[in-house]
């Protein structure tokens, strides 16, 4: 039985996919000489992003802490790196305009590396000179200053076994040059939403923190400040695995 839900979903995504995607271009073109920070084009990615999760009928979708969340505001927002699912799952995030900042290779993947492009997020080189990986930080802070936040995977690269390892300094660097808040957020589930190719019943869960204030960001030490936003990190995706089968609160939102 998956495996005939998991062909018809792999086929239906596929075909909406390429379909959203010439609504992308369309859409891009018409805004991009006056929408600087591509504000309508991420509002059309979150819907793109939201249906990858209500097309499949095996998965749930919580979010979780929504009103740690000022639209005021920009914020550095960290979050943890399972699975290449991590990116579509984030845009579900609501009430807020970001780029993300990601590895250059990436943007080779068919069809999303151009998404991304779109978007015009922050592009990291890796393999290049400490100076070519740090230059997202200036990009980051013109993105900050025009009110846009920025999303960083603080581990740098994905999880292979689906906890949290060390985090680099970036994102926290980036936040205290600008003078905003730090907004953590957890997911969990994106280790566990297929067996091989085929897809099996499973919940994905985001749930947002509380904010480092600007100040505090400020006041205290980057390592620590690090360290502090990843001991969170960490205790919060034990306690969303330790109620996986409870009852949603009334801050969750389901798909």
């Amino acid at each position: 039985m998956t495996a005939i839900i998991s062909v018809c979903y792999y086929l239906i995504l596929l075909i909406w996919s390429l379909a959203y995607f010439v609504f992308m271009l369309v859409l891009f073109a018409l805004t991009v000489a006056f929408d600087r920070e591509r504000v309508a084009l991420h509002a059309a990615s979150r819907f793109w992003a939201r249906s990858i999760f209500r097309l499949n009928p095996l998965w749930r979708l919580h979010i979780e802490g929504r009103e740690a969340i000022d639209p005021r505001k920009a914020y550095v927002i960290t979050v943890n790196h399972q699975s290449m699912l991590d990116i579509p799952l984030m845009y579900a995030l609501p009430r807020l305009n970001f780029k993300w900042v990601s590895k250059k290779e990436v943007y080779k993947w068919p069809l999303f590396g151009v998404v991304l492009w779109l978007h015009g997020d922050i592009t990291v080189d890796t393999k290049g000179s400490v100076r070519k990986t740090l230059a997202f930080m200036e990009k980051g802070l013109e993105h900050l200053r025009r009110g846009t936040s920025v999303i960083i995977f603080p581990e740098g690269s994905r999880s292979r076994d689906g906890e949290i390892h060390n985090f680099k300094e970036g994102a926290f660097l980036l936040a205290r040059e600008a003078g905003v808040p730090i907004l953590p957020c957890v997911i969990d589930g994106g280790k566990t939403f297929a067996r091989g190719w085929r897809v099996k019943r499973n919940t994905f869960t985001i749930r947002i923190l509380p904010p480092v204030p600007a100040e505090t960001v400020r006041a205290t030490e980057t390592r620590d400040l690090m360290s502090d936003v990843r001991s969170r990190t960490i205790e919060t995706l034990q306690a969303i695995r330790r109620r996986t089968d409870a009852p949603m609160t009334q801050t969750e939102d389901t798909l």
